[in-house]
């Protein structure tokens, strides 16, 4: 029976060594695999940096360019109530002058008026001829 007990003995210090050996095997294994998932945890964070960082330019550019839009429409809009201060002005003056015209200027001039505004496309062509005409009158000269 001692050499029984021996033997389960020698077995049972083997198999604790061998307990030992693949705790210190699965530890091993466990330390590699975590250092993995650390890496591919630092790339995908490395990724997700630059992409912020690209989404971030392009949101920059995007507002640039809208500040530019803005303010080109800006721009624009002050022109016009600009034209329309001069509108105005001309409005004026086009009174002042039809008050010192004479009656049967006045008459015909009240009559063009009347055509041009039923008829806008008729009166914006014959201005264009008579200004096509004088240009190519003054460059004869």
């Amino acid at each position: 029976m001692a050499d029984t007990t021996g033997r389960a003995h020698d077995a049972l210090v083997d198999v604790k060594k061998n307990a030992g050996d693949l705790a210190v095997k699965a530890g091993d294994k466990a330390g590699v695999l975590a250092s993995k998932a650390g890496d591919v945890a630092g790339d995908l964070a490395a990724k997700a940096g630059d992409k912020a960082g690209d989404l971030a330019a392009k949101a920059g550019d995007k507002a640039g360019d809208l500040a530019a839009r803005a303010g080109d429409k800006a721009g624009e809009l002050a022109a016009k109530a600009k034209n329309s201060d001069l509108a105005g002005k001309a409005g004026e003056l086009a009174d002042r002058a039809r008050s010192t015209m004479p009656d049967e200027v006045k008459d015909a001039a009240d009559k063009v008026v009347t055509q041009a505004k039923n008829r806008p496309w008729v009166t914006a062509a014959v201005a264009a001829g008579a200004l096509l005409l004088w240009r190519m009158l003054r460059r004869k000269k």
